[in-house]
């Protein structure tokens, strides 16, 4: 029996294994534009990458990735599907309401698609306000620059983004090269309207190739470096604070 996948166990063996394990990881991906040269299922294979690597790690079990999520702000590029914010809060609540009722420790979101992570903390709010959930934990990347320190050249776009740039094509080159077409990486840095922080604004209207930063400057062994800070930080969150 594969003790980390809930999708390849019976529902005696899950049954088990998720009472005895630290927590049940749900990935939280999307359907959604990356660039000219990645697939729009590039967060569900970050998703899915990340949440087997944290169970194994962590004596956790991993559910599969919700491959649709909260994607406001590159809806109307071709291909990407969005749900509405309080949809993918519903979706989210029912699912970790349905892992309460059959006795598990812990539940971690964890969200390889940036724009689920203002969703993802209403939903546990929500569940701690209306069922006194209190076991219920949101990872997703964080701190960017100290990860990426001494790995990455380039700078994120606008302080913060890094969209389909020289780190997220770097995970999908160490995790599923095949997927990657390095031919068709370009480098844009969008000028950000002065308004972008305090207004609604769809990224189609200022960036055309849905690339924030520069994703020539990839390669997989960035990748691997990432993902082993980032890997072992949120072990490190995991195991300092979720019994």
């Amino acid at each position: 029996m594969n003790r980390t996948v809930i999708a390849e166990m019976t529902w005696k063996q899950a049954q088990e294994r998720m009472k005895e394990a630290r927590a049940v990881i749900l990935p939280l991906g999307s359907l959604e534009q990356h660039g000219y040269h990645m697939s729009v299922n590039t967060d569900n294979i970050v998703g899915e990458y990340m949440g087997r690597v944290l169970a194994e790690r962590t004596d956790s079990v991993v559910l599969p990735v919700v491959p649709y999520g909260q994607v406001w702000s590159a809806k109307d590029f071709p291909a990407t599907i969005s749900l509405r914010e309080r949809t993918f809060i519903e979706v989210v609540k029912d699912i970790v309401t349905s892992l309460e009722n059959k006795g598990v420790r812990n539940v971690i979101l964890f969200s390889s698609h940036w724009g689920n992570t203002a969703p993802v903390k209403i939903a546990a709010r929500e569940l701690l306000d209306e069922k006194g959930y209190r076991n219920v934990y949101y990872l997703s990347y964080m701190d960017l620059k100290r990860l990426g320190e001494g790995i990455m050249e380039t700078e994120l776009w606008n302080g913060s983004g890094f969209h389909a740039g020289e780190i997220e094509t770097s995970i999908v080159l160490h995790i599923k090269p095949e997927s990657v077409d390095m031919e068709k990486a370009v480098c844009e840095y969008p000028k950000a309207p002065g308004d972008v922080d305090i207004r609604p604004i769809p990224w189609i209207t200022f960036c055309e190739s849905g690339i924030f930063g520069d994703a020539t400057k990839a390669t997989a062994e960035k990748g691997k470096k990432f993902l082993e800070n980032w890997i072992d930080t949120l072990v490190g969150l995991i195991e300092t604070n979720i019994c």
